[in-house]
């Protein structure tokens, strides 16, 4: 075996490995670009003819693609944490309430916390929420009465 073609082989592997790297990277970078590019040149060095590039290549296209499904087989087993996907649940993320569990909040009593112009924020036992006046201004620290949830949004009104 020549020189050439031993030197061929190793940027061959050197390649296949840093397309595996990219496989475990988010994006498309560094590692991925001097992949393909040792890749290409170590099937162009190994091969002696055309017919030799074309068996090379194709050894070097499966080889890449176990590599892939391994890679992805990894990730899913969730023994590994991918650097792609976010494993943690965020905070807030299923807190919306439906219109129709809001309901039983018609009728309470509460205090504006800032001025409403026609929205502000009301306090309404300990709980402080976003509130809409009916329309009328009302001002910080006047009583407040929940008279409807609509589109989910709370109305009030000057209380008493």
């Amino acid at each position: 075996m020549e020189i050439i073609n031993i030197l061929g082989i190793i940027v061959l592997l050197v390649g296949i490995v840093l397309i595996g790297v990219e496989f475990f990277m988010p994006g498309f970078g560094l590692p991925g670009i001097s992949g393909i590019i040792c890749v290409a040149a170590g099937i162009y060095l190994t091969g002696r003819n055309a017919t030799e590039r074309l068996t090379v290549g194709v050894i070097a296209i499966v080889v890449i693609a176990v590599l892939l499904v391994i890679s992805i087989i990894v990730f899913k087993s969730k023994k590994v944490k991918s650097p792609i996907k976010l494993e943690t649940d965020l905070p807030g993320k299923n807190l919306f309430i439906d219109e129709s569990d809001m309901n039983y909040l018609v009728g309470k009593k509460g205090t504006a916390l800032t001025d409403l112009r026609p929205s502000g924020k009301g306090e309404f036992e300990g709980v402080k929420l976003d509130v809409l006046s009916a329309g009328e201004f009302i001002e910080k620290d006047k009583k407040l009465i929940i008279i409807e949830i609509k589109n989910n949004k709370i109305f009030v009104r000057k209380g008493e």
